[in-house]
């Protein structure tokens, strides 16, 4: 009944839909008109951002090993935070002064001199003699050093009853009387009842998780300053991206194309191969009669009559049963076939499955990186204006769907034997052969990175060819060896884009949502907005997709655009200004010039 509702309020709202829908399309594009001018900042917040998460995730794995039993990881890690600050400040001003105080101590704290002046969580330390500590003096303490400081100290006479186990003092924030304190330099907090983490091995592999942490963010900063110039590289690459889709609002038609001829070929497909899958041979299954469900079924690690292969059917008991002899006694359990197997003709129709969804995607690809090509080596003057996309298709159709069409059947024919082999896993599972599973779970996986390495070649070689004109053997040995010239500058490009995809998601989604609620409750304020809001997160995410995938495309072939330029020494007024910076090298590289 509440589902019903909800739709109900759904279909009830669905004209708020439709607004929120072209708004997230009106708000991707916004966000790649921002992208030229804010991506500077943008990819420098998200470079801090990692070594924030590496210094923040080397610091959790630091505080959750020196957890205390009793103590939350936020007191702890405050604690820890408050002993380094108290630490740096105090070794600042030492370096300053040129002078230092012992902080050691015996015991209980009484002989402790030193100059920590904060508790253990921070608080600040009232003067010794003065408000909440006026009884505590040097004429009644003598011996505890409680001279004009407010320093902390464990104050007793040898005669007292009442002794604090460590040193502390009264605070000056009266919510808080009186705290414990650490000694300065003491980091790690004393555990006295024992750890939060009482496994000792656990809590040492916690502590070398933070130390390898900090050391990847020190590296992460080495290679941050050494890379400086391909990172303002990757910048100008993702900026004249940016351009790019703002002065050809219309690629963005392209992916949007191929998703309903993919669509519209993934019902047909499935459609032909129910079909197929669904002739069961009368022979698959055993006609026989068995004594056992065991018998039948199988046990936890022997296959049964009517089990021992994939797909499996099922297991009933008839009631015509067979009589096997006098001492044995009916067999009743039979074998039921399965409503559907895989034979060769299945494999045969899979294969040409993905053959045309790796051609449908190549075909995408290689028109996008045309029609960026075609926009890279326009004149400035002119760009924008040329009609990159119908050039763009038109040599795609015209001349390179043959090298496309090879490119996609090499990736259709390693996704086939990765089916195969998930094929086979399945048949081993069913056999109760769990050493085979295992064997063919690991060749799946090298299968899967091999696919996903082909792939990103694939790609490269499909821009080669949109660019250069060659077929496909050829593109692919070129981008292959661009890649491996490049990799740095790949590699840099690739993890900032990667930065800027999420940023990408986050903003359009976010934004998208955000107007929508406002929408929602201002037009239909008697609906509840929980389904509403999830549909549009699902529609603005599709869109984000559209708009990030283009760009990504877009970003790819703007750099190897830039570096056919490199290489073959092209000039002219087509380059955008960011990207002449270093193409020619009597300009400088930092100079933060606006792109055309």
């Amino acid at each position: 009944c509440l589902r019903g509702k909800w739709m109900g309020d759904f279909e009830k709202s669905l004209p708020a839909f439709v607004l929120v829908a072209f708004l997230s399309f009106l708000i991707g594009f916004i966000f790649m008109v921002l992208l030229r001018f804010l991506i500077r900042p943008c990819v420098w917040f998200a470079v801090f951002l990692v070594l924030l998460k590496l210094c923040v995730g080397g610091g959790l794995c630091w505080v959750r090993s020196k957890q205390c039993a009793g103590a939350g990881l936020f007191e702890t890690g405050q604690q820890v935070a408050v002993a380094v600050a108290v630490t740096a400040t105090t070794a600042a001003s030492n370096a300053v002064s040129g002078q230092s105080t012992s902080e050691a101590f015996t015991g209980d704290g009484a002989d402790y001199r030193g100059v920590q002046s904060r508790t253990k969580m921070g608080y600040s330390c009232e003067v010794w003699g003065q408000g909440a500590a006026a009884a505590y003096t040097s004429t009644t303490y003598p011996s505890s050093g409680l001279v004009d400081n407010n320093f902390c100290r464990n104050p007793y006479n040898t005669n007292d009853i009442n002794k604090a186990a460590t040193i502390w003092c009264f605070t000056t924030d009266t919510s808080v009387k009186w705290q414990t304190c650490t000694p300065v330099g003491v980091i790690a907090p004393e555990c006295t009842d024992g750890y939060a983490i009482t496994n000792n091995d656990v809590r040492t592999l916690l502590e070398i998780c933070a130390y390898v942490l900090w050391v990847l963010a020190a590296i992460y900063c080495l290679l941050v300053c050494c890379l400086l110039d391909r990172i303002r590289l990757a910048i100008a690459v993702n900026q004249v991206a940016a351009i790019f889709v703002k002065d050809t609002p219309r690629i963005l038609i392209v992916p949007a194309i191929q998703a309903g001829i993919g669509i519209l070929w993934i019902l047909l497909w499935a459609l032909s191969v129910s079909f197929l899958v669904s002739q069961v041979p009368d022979g698959y299954t055993s006609k026989e009669a068995y004594l056992t469900y065991e018998e039948a079924y199988g046990t936890a690690t022997t296959p049964g009559k009517c089990t021992d292969k994939w797909p499996t059917g099922s297991v009933y008991k008839s009631e015509t049963c067979e009589l096997v002899n006098a001492t044995v006694g009916y067999a009743c359990w039979r074998c039921s076939p399965p409503r559907y197997i895989f034979d060769w003709r299945f494999f045969v129709s899979l294969f040409v499955f993905f053959w045309n969804n790796a051609l449908n995607i190549a075909i995408g690809q290689c028109l996008i990186a045309g029609a960026v090509g075609v926009w890279f080596f326009t004149s400035n003057a002119d760009k924008g204006s040329r009609r990159v996309i119908a050039q763009s298709t038109w040599n795609v159709f015209r001349y390179h769907l043959g090298s496309l069409a090879f490119g996609s059947f090499i990736i259709a024919v390693i996704q086939l034997i990765r089916a195969i082999l998930k094929y086979y896993e399945k048949q081993a599972k069913q056999a109760k052969n769990r050493v085979l599973v295992l064997i063919l779970k690991i060749c799946g996986c090298l299968i899967w990175c091999f696919e996903k390495c082909v792939k990103f070649l694939n790609k490269n070689a499909y821009i080669q060819i949109a660019l250069m004109g060659t077929n496909f053997c050829t593109s692919a040995k070129k981008a292959f060896f661009l890649i491996l010239r490049n990799a740095f500058r790949f590699g840099t490009v690739a993890i900032l884009g990667a930065m800027i995809n999420v940023i990408g998601f986050l903003f359009i989604i976010a934004v998208s949502v955000a107007l929508g609620y406002v929408i929602l409750t201002g037009l239909y304020p008697e609906v509840a907005p929980a389904v509403s809001l999830v549909i549009y997160g699902c529609t603005a995410y599709v869109v984000a997709k559209l708009f990030m995938n283009v760009f990504g495309l877009a970003v790819d072939t703007t750099l190897q655009c830039f570096l056919a330029c490199e290489e073959m020494d092209l000039h002219g007024d087509f380059v955008p200004s960011s990207m002449s910076r270093w193409l020619d090298k009597s300009k400088p590289i930092g100079a933060d010039d606006d792109d055309d």
